[in-house]
């Protein structure tokens, strides 16, 4: 048979058959393919694979210990800083934002100015600590004052002492913005208007300071609290432009000057002077709205019909 030979004592072999078309398949780059792939052969490419390999990892290996040591530079410089921030809390601050519900303010008036775009389905409520916060939930701020209650108690074993009460002003326009109608409600004939502590929003450092000075009376800051104790600040901020603002207290901790941001419950205040195309009041005991007169000082009658609501310019 062409290609076999016989072995003796064994089954029949076939031949490599060296010759034909085929020969040209089994040699690559000169070499028989059997023969170049031997194991144990000093080959150039499996030698290549090796050394690229151990290559690969070493890189990987540097630039591991590399960010691993970046890491740790950067943990020690930072984070101490970092940490030395997140202090105990040393004094607990509370924050009245509508002024109808503090007896400081009792005969006070209270004037709110929508936004321009606000159109409510339904009249404002006649109470003055309700319509507040209705008015507010419309996006309105307070027109030319606002007032604010700020306690102050001391939570830290070490003493605060109270240093001062500023304004951190966001933004501020001398002219007031634009805004929709005013509403008015709270307030006596003929009475003061309650402000003990005032703050005047269009200097150019706004600070709180007593708006009478008295003889005697005891500094407004420059005190020290101790754990437990409070501190309250009844404060009216005024503007006759537009001015976005919120608190800011400087306390002294051993030593150390702290300052504590305040908030209308993370919210900035604003106040404005803007008058508003029309203005609503509820009289001093009133139970209805009425419409005030379209004159620069919007005075308002004692009595009247109840108004009609329009909120367009």
């Amino acid at each position: 048979m062409a290609g076999v030979r016989v072995v003796s004592g064994g089954k029949p072999k076939r031949r490599r058959d060296t010759g034909g078309p085929d020969r040209k398949k089994a040699v690559r780059g000169g070499r028989p393919a059997a023969e170049r792939d031997k194991p144990g052969d000093d080959q150039p490419a499996p030698r290549l694979r090796r050394v690229l390999g151990s290559l690969h990892r070493a890189w990987w290996f540097v630039l591991g210990t590399a960010v691993a040591a970046l890491l740790g530079a950067v943990t020690s410089i930072y984070v101490p800083r970092w940490i030395d921030r997140l202090d105990p809390q040393v004094v607990a601050v509370h924050v009245v934002a509508n002024p109808a519900t503090v007896d400081t303010w009792g005969t006070a008036e209270f004037a709110m100015v929508l936004p321009k775009d606000a159109r409510p389905s339904d009249d404002p409520p006649v109470g003055c600590a309700t319509l507040i916060d209705w008015a507010r939930t419309l996006g309105a701020v307070d027109h030319k004052v606002s007032r604010v209650r700020v306690v102050v108690q001391g939570a830290g074993d070490q003493g605060v002492l109270i240093d001062n009460l500023r304004a951190r002003v966001i933004r501020r326009s001398q002219t007031p913005e634009p805004a929709g109608v005013q509403l008015r409600c709270g307030g006596q004939q003929g009475a003061a208007e309650p402000r003990d502590i005032e703050m005047d929003l269009d200097a150019p450092q706004p600070a709180a300071r007593y708006r009478t000075l008295v003889e005697g009376r005891r500094p407004l800051f420059g005190f020290t609290l101790a754990k437990g104790e409070t501190e309250v600040f009844d404060l009216t901020a005024f503007t006759t432009g537009t001015v976005e603002w919120t608190l800011e207290l400087d306390l002294v901790v051993a030593g150390k000057r702290k300052r504590v941001e305040v908030t209308n419950r993370g919210r900035s205040f604003v106040t404005t002077a803007a008058p508003g195309p029309r203005t609503y009041q509820v009289p001093p005991g009133g139970d209805h709205w009425i419409e005030c007169a379209q004159t620069p000082r919007r005075a308002c009658p004692e009595g009247g019909p109840p108004a009609h609501f329009r909120y367009d310019a």
